[in-house]
C-alpha cells in the first residue's frame, strides 16, 4: 500500500479527530484467581460514555509486565465479551487473556460495540439484530461501525499503556475472529501497537463475497474494495512492525482459500523490511483456538515484548 492508498483509507474511516481524556481509574475491589490477579477499570470513549473492563496481572510480582489489549471473538456470544476472554465466563479455550496474564503481560480485555456492557438498551432489538441496527445507524450518519470500534480502542489503549503496572510506549494486541480483525484495522490505525497476533478469522473480502459468505459488520469499511485494496492491505501493511498469523486449514469462517491472499500479502511485504518478525502458525483445526497454539503465541508475544 503507497502513502496515497494509506491517506485514501484513513479518510474513509473518518476516525474522530479529538478523542476524550481516556480518564482510566480503577474500580472495584482486585481479586487473584490462582496465578492471575483481575481488577475492573473504567475509562472514557467519544460520546461522553465511560466503559469498563477487565485488567489481569500476575498475582505475584509488582511488574512493570509488558502491555497487551485482548480483543473478543464474535461467535453471536452478545452477552460474553471482554468476560470471556477475562475468563470469567464462556470457553475454557477463549481465556487467552487470563492466561496470557499469567504468563506476564498486564492485559485489558473490553467489549467490542453491540457486547457485553454495550449490548442493546431496554426497548431496542436484541443480539444480532441490535448490531444490524447500529451498523445501520453508523452508515446512516456516513461512518462505520468499524470506525466507532477503533476509536474506542484507541482510548481504551491509552489508557492501558497509563496503567501503573504497563511497561513501555507500545502495546502488544491480540485477537481472534472477529478481534482478530479488528486487531489488524487498530495497529493500521495506531502506532502504539508494537505488535499483534491475529487467530482465525482473517480472510479477503472479495474472496469471501465470491463465496456467497457475510462480511463481518464491525470490519466493514465502504469503499474500501473500490479503492483496490482489500484485508491483505491492512495486514501487510503493519509490517515492519512484528505480525503473527495462526489459523486451521479446517476453518469454515475465513477459509483457506480467503486466507492465503493475507499470507501472501504479509510475505511479500517482509522480503522488503527482512529486519520485520511475522510468524505464521497453520494447523490441522477449524476455527478453534487450540491450548497449544495458544502457548506457542505466547512465546512469541514475549519475545517480541522484549
Amino acid at each position: 500500500m503507497n502513502q496515497d492508498q494509506r491517506a485514501a483509507v484513513m479518510a474513509a474511516l473518518k476516525l474522530t479527530d479529538e478523542l476524550p481524556e481516556h480518564d482510566v481509574r480503577v474500580e472495584g475491589t482486585p481479586f487473584v484467581s490462582g496465578a492471575v490477579r483481575r481488577q475492573r477499570i473504567s475509562y472514557a470513549v467519544p460520546g461522553g460514555i465511560r466503559l469498563t473492563a477487565w485488567m489481569l496481572h500476575p498475582s505475584v510480582g509488582n511488574g512493570p509486565w509488558p502491555a497487551l489489549l485482548a480483543l473478543h471473538p464474535h461467535g453471536d456470544a452478545f452477552g460474553q465479551g471482554g468476560e470471556e476472554v477475562a475468563g470469567q465466563r464462556g470457553q475454557r479455550e477463549h481465556h487467552y487473556g487470563f492466561n496470557l496474564a499469567a504468563r506476564g503481560f498486564t492485559v485489558v480485555c473490553p467489549d467490542l460495540p453491540c457486547f457485553g456492557q454495550q449490548q442493546a438498551p431496554p426497548g431496542m432489538p436484541i443480539d444480532r439484530f441490535w448490531e444490524q441496527l447500529c451498523l445501520s445507524r453508523s452508515l446512516a450518519y456516513g461512518r462505520s461501525l468499524l470506525a466507532e470500534t477503533i476509536d474506542q480502542l484507541r482510548c481504551v489503549l491509552a489508557a492501558l499503556l497509563d496503567l501503573d503496572r504497563t511497561r513501555g510506549l507500545t502495546a502488544s494486541v491480540i485477537g481472534y475472529g472477529m478481534g482478530a480483525r479488528t486487531s489488524a484495522w487498530l495497529a493500521f490505525c495506531d502506532q502504539r501497537v508494537g505488535s499483534l497476533w491475529m487467530h482465525a478469522g482473517l480472510g479477503q473480502q472479495a474472496v469471501m463475497i465470491k463465496q456467497g459468505r457475510l462480511l463481518p459488520r464491525h470490519n466493514l469499511l465502504p469503499g474500501l474494495l473500490s479503492m483496490g485494496l482489500d484485508q491483505a492491505d491492512i495486514v501487510a501493511d503493519i509490517l515492519p512492525r512484528s505480525v503473527g498469523i495462526s489459523y486451521g486449514k479446517g476453518d469454515r469462517v475465513a477459509t483457506p482459500e480467503a486466507v492465503e491472499p493475507v499470507l501472501k500479502a504479509v510475505r511479500d511485504r517482509q522480503a522488503t523490511f527482512p529486519q520485520s518478525k511475522l510468524a505464521i502458525l497453520e494447523g490441522d483445526y477449524d476455527h478453534r483456538f487450540p491450548t497449544t497454539v495458544l502457548k506457542e503465541i505466547g512465546d512469541r508475544l514475549l519475545e517480541w515484548a522484549e
